[in-house]
């Protein structure tokens, strides 16, 4: 809610602003968490390429940005880390279903403060029972909601649930491990990048959980459709693949 209202405070103030004669459009782009190195990159690119166009990016839980839409927060483009929260914007009438398209794959591992004891997600309820286990908040951080399922198949879910802490999204589930407040944790494995300080102690099998997609659209509520049209098709192009591919994505 914090974040809505941050983007009608601000959008209010530029209706109220007198603007310079040539004003750079903007696009708002609502993006999941895993994505805030990334669609920064991205956009710096596209912006060069379209001098006219500005790109403005809020990141968070898919959930809880797919609440914002359905609020009526002013957002032209969503990136989520799953396909759920943009399905059900297309269902409500408030996604594009013609724009919807899936630009990467992730993977879920799980991981824990350096020199941690080593256990793997089919053991995790090894863990001892004072120590504490992260991940995102199912309710809405599809990272979360992947973790639940990978636990649930492995029958380890009963016994971990009275110990884990949820994250509002999977930058806070990888801050608890780093900092040590956690024994173990799920995360992207593209949060690791560039981060030293926890060791990987296992990676997902295939098949244990859906798979993780990130999932693009246009809000239909856009009141700039076509720069928002261009944007995704710049998330779909050959440039930002390079840039979702250093950052560990998989191929969609």
């Amino acid at each position: 809610m914090r974040r809505w209202l941050g983007l009608v405070i601000a959008v209010a103030f530029g209706a109220c602003t007198k603007e310079p004669p040539h004003s750079k459009t903007e696009v708002v782009v609502a993006a999941a968490a895993s994505l805030r190195k990334v669609v920064p990159e991205i956009a710096s690119s596209y912006e060069k390429a379209h001098p006219g166009t500005r790109i403005t990016a809020t990141f968070g839980a898919s959930g809880e940005l797919r609440q914002q839409v359905v609020a009526g927060a002013p957002i032209d483009v969503v990136a989520f880390a799953g396909a759920e929260p943009v399905d059900d914007l297309i269902g409500r009438g408030l996604a594009d279903p013609g724009t919807r398209a899936v630009i990467a794959t992730n993977t879920l591992v799980l991981i824990g403060p350096k020199g941690c004891p080593r256990v793997t997600f089919a053991t995790l309820a090894r863990v001892p029972a004072k120590d504490k286990v992260a991940i995102g908040d199912p309710r809405s951080v599809p990272a979360g909601q992947y973790a639940k399922a990978v636990l649930q198949r492995l029958n380890e879910w009963d016994a971990l649930e009275p110990r884990l802490v949820f994250g509002s999204d999977v930058s806070a589930v990888l801050a608890y491990a780093r900092h040590g407040e956690v024994a173990a944790a799920v995360v992207y494995k593209t949060e690791l990048s560039g981060v030293a300080d926890v060791d990987v102690l296992d990676e997902l099998a295939p098949g244990l959980a859906p798979r993780a997609e990130v999932v693009v659209a246009r809000v239909t509520g856009s009141r700039v459709k076509e720069d928002a049209a261009g944007f995704l098709r710049e998330l779909e192009g050959a440039e930002a693949r390079k840039v979702l591919d250093a950052y560990g994505f998989g191929p969609p």
